[in-house]
């Protein structure tokens, strides 16, 4: 698999609320260093849970409305969307083990 895709806000509803598959999007700023800090590991988690899960990335310096639309107002956070609905989130880094950990807990 190749790096989470980053979305814009027009793609944003057809990869990620008319998705079949879960999706997780991190939503993240590329001046964010708890951000640089996540992003092997969110790339290493999708690696692994790519036939459960759909790992997409959305960017505070291309997409803020989506930041609003959704009550994002802290970097990273992780949103996990079932069938076009917010399933959980978690705001903060974590290792890609966390991810796997905490994603099992709620697919």
């Amino acid at each position: 698999m190749s790096k989470p895709a980053d979305l814009s806000a027009d793609d944003f509803a057809a990869e990620v609320l008319e998705a079949v598959l879960p999706v997780l999007v991190d939503f993240w700023s590329p001046t964010c260093p708890h951000c640089q800090h996540l992003n092997p590991h969110f790339e290493a988690a999708g690696i692994d849970e790519e036939d459960d899960v759909k790992f997409v990335k959305v960017s505070a310096a291309d997409c803020r409305p989506l930041f609003a639309q959704y009550g994002v107002s802290a970097v990273p956070t992780l949103v996990l969307f079932r069938k076009g609905a917010e399933v959980t989130r978690r705001q903060g880094s974590a290792t890609s083990d966390e991810i796997i950990a905490w994603l099992a807990g709620h697919l």
